[in-house]
């Protein structure tokens, strides 16, 4: 063979050689690529750092000018390209629906190959389910949270429940064990005794009425019975029945209704709301007045319930709405369930309604009930609550 011919073949084989090595390094490139967004989905990977990855790698890979995703939610990663030229776009997307696109800019006139396309959409593909995944792992973890947050609560309200039970049960126990022990009794202690069990026996009652309020809130199973209702008449109600406690106490209650309006609620779980808040007004005060103040402004009806008494120290202001927290300090920091705020915020909820509370310890405190005036919650047809008081 002429050493021309053989110098032909050596030069063709040679590209050959090079233009098999130039696509070999290609493809490995490309592989390289697809198998760096499958660790980013086997990782979990950040939707930011999949996005960046992605760019980076595409517009190396494809010796492009830039390269720019845009988000579904309005995010956005790489530069606009000031003067773009041919550009190669594709959707990121999963079965789940679109996530965003994926676009390439070149501005040196060349023409993106089909190979190049086919290689940016397989990108695109699992760039969308390593979003994904990492979406589904995030709510995952959130879940978990959740879930755990929900097993404390319950585990503490089960221990607080047990504790709470527990002290009128053995009171219960204990008097009605030395009477049976004791027949020769004197009447007056024997009454004493009985007094002592009928209110315990009061006290356990009232708990697990409001642990089974309190758990019906929790569960959303709380039943409103809703209809258009005096405001004046129901407080009127609630302070003709708490003024006997007051005046035993030497406090003076007082009720005052600038503006009459008829509201759409519950009219007995809303008296159980103020029951409470003047219950509790007239517990903490032992010299002074309570005062319950109806009135409209600002498109709500508003109730304030004010007193003379303890207040409440600053730190324990975001606290009081918690189940079976009660104010520390004093002789009555251990009186009551522990309940009653926890059930009056549910209660009001469940209204539309909102609960202001402002407090400067020894000098009292005001829980102000704004309810939006207009219809209150929704109407319900149920039938009476049976574990209703």
């Amino acid at each position: 063979m002429p050493s021309h011919q053989i110098d032909e073949r050596f030069a063709q084989a040679r590209h050959e050689i090079e233009q098999l090595t130039h696509e070999t390094l290609h493809l490995y490139r490309h592989v390289n690529l697809l198998y760096r967004i499958g660790e980013a989905i086997a990782d979990s990977a950040e939707p930011d750092e999949i996005c960046r990855l992605v760019l980076r790698e595409c517009v190396r890979i494809l010796r492009a000018r830039s390269g720019r995703i845009e988000m579904a939610d309005g995010r956005t990663f790489g530069p606009t390209p000031l003067a773009p030229g041919e550009a190669l776009r594709v959707p990121i997307e999963t079965r789940n629906g679109l996530l965003g696109t994926l676009t390439i800019h070149d501005d040196r006139g060349r023409f993106f190959t089909a190979a190049d396309e086919k290689l940016v959409r397989a990108v695109a593909r699992h760039a969308g389910v390593a979003i994904e995944n990492n979406r589904l792992v995030q709510g995952l973890i959130q879940k978990n949270e959740e879930l755990q947050t929900l097993d404390r609560m319950k585990d503490e309200f089960v221990r607080n429940v047990s504790h709470e039970l527990r002290t009128p049960l053995a009171s219960i126990k204990g008097f009605a064990a030395t009477i049976l022990q004791d027949a020769d009794m004197p009447a007056e202690t024997l009454r004493e005794f009985v007094g002592i069990i009928d209110d315990e026996s009061d006290r356990l009652v009232a708990l697990v009425n409001d642990i089974l309020d309190l758990s019906k809130i929790m569960a959303g199973r709380m039943r409103y019975v809703m209809q258009p209702s005096r405001l004046e008449t129901l407080l009127s109600e609630v302070v003709r029945l708490l003024r006997v406690l007051a005046a035993e106490k030497g406090v003076e209650l007082m009720l005052e209704v600038s503006d009459p309006v008829e509201l759409n609620l519950d009219p007995a779980r809303i008296a159980q709301v103020f029951k409470n808040l003047v219950g509790n007004a007239i517990k903490f005060t032992d010299v002074g007045t309570v005062r319950v103040r109806q009135w409209l402004a600002d498109g709500e009806a508003r109730v304030e319930v004010s007193d003379t008494g303890d207040g409440i120290p600053a730190g324990e202001l975001g606290q009081i709405f918690e189940s079976f927290y009660r104010v520390e300090g004093g002789s009555r920091a251990r009186e009551g369930t522990g309940l009653g705020l926890a059930l009056v915020r549910g209660i009001l909820e469940a209204h539309g309604a909102h609960l202001d509370v402002s407090s400067e310890e020894g000098r009292g405190s005001t829980f102000t009930v704004r309810f939006p005036l207009g219809e209150q919650g929704q109407a319900s047809h149920e039938p009476q609550d049976p574990d209703r008081r």
